[in-house]
């Protein structure tokens, strides 16, 4: 890697960390994206990745910086006491099993397919963003934890998602986390980074396995995680989380929603039209 991607990836990192502390997610939405153009960027970014390689490598890597992020924000939330675990535990050993067979299935598609498929998931995640969140009357709250088949179900597509796409899980984590276990929504974003931590380890262990042996991923890469990208990005990210986790607890909902949400419409625009239009129309 060359060294402007080394400071890029470490800003990039920072910015990830802040969101995941912020919104709950896993910090991925902003990651992917950076991932796939840093590593289809061998001009000034140093990296040789194959075509068919690229999206495995992105997702890998950015739930490999993923997991201690999500740690550090969750050590943050633990120390105010907000952390549900009646719920988390159900929903994060469903998601640590479904990240294994997600990682998996996303590594036997096709590089265009994948892009395209996340750029999907960047519209709709900030058609939810812009979504006015229920105001917490409207939800009633409880802390007995949720049920066994919901927590299954929730957690099975939590994780699924999560590794298939690279991605924390917390768009879709924290829907289920409102309207299924019936969380107060000042430990709705605790709770999602919590599954997080148990979802992104899983995805890193299958996207390793998946990768160990494979020819022509570049220097330093453990299976399908590119550690050097990785480790650009963690210290941003580590530093960073627990400010947003700070900022959550303290900001007005909906501050920053619109701004991040208009960010991940343009680049699901972009990856859909660049990336989607050849496979419906041809190329």
């Amino acid at each position: 890697m060359s060294l402007a991607a080394f400071a890029l990836s470490f800003l990039v990192g920072g910015v990830a960390g802040t969101a995941s502390g912020l919104l709950g997610i896993g910090g991925g939405l902003l990651m992917v994206p950076f991932l796939y153009f840093l590593m289809g960027s061998s001009s000034w970014s140093g990296l040789a990745v194959p075509l068919e390689y690229q999206a495995a490598l992105a997702h890998a890597t950015s739930l490999a910086v993923i997991v201690p992020t999500a740690l550090s924000g969750l050590v943050t939330f633990r120390r105010m006491g907000v952390v549900p675990w009646s719920t988390v535990l159900p929903l994060g050993a469903a998601a640590a099993l479904t990240a294994l067979l997600g990682a998996r299935v996303a590594v036997e598609l096709p590089t265009p397919f994948l892009k395209a498929a996340f750029g999907a998931f960047l519209l709709y995640s900030g058609a939810r963003l812009l979504r006015r969140a229920p105001p917490t009357e409207d939800v009633p709250a409880t802390e007995g934890g949720i049920g066994r088949r919901r927590a299954w179900v929730g957690g099975g597509a939590i994780g699924f998602l999560s590794a298939l796409l690279g991605v924390g899980g917390g768009i879709v984590a924290v829907p289920i986390l409102i309207h299924w276990a019936r969380l107060e929504l000042h430990r709705v974003v605790p709770a999602s980074i919590a599954i997080i931590v148990f979802a992104a380890p899983a995805g890193v262990l299958s996207y390793s396995l998946a990768g160990a042996g494979i020819g022509g991923l570049p220097p330093g890469s453990f299976g399908y995680v590119h550690l050097p990208s990785a480790l650009a990005m963690i210290p941003g990210a580590v530093l960073c989380a627990p400010l947003g986790a700070r900022w959550n607890q303290r900001m007005a909902r909906g501050t920053l929603r619109p701004l991040f949400a208009a960010l991940l419409l343009v680049v699901g625009v972009q990856l859909v039209w660049v990336h989607g239009g050849p496979l419906l129309f041809g190329s």
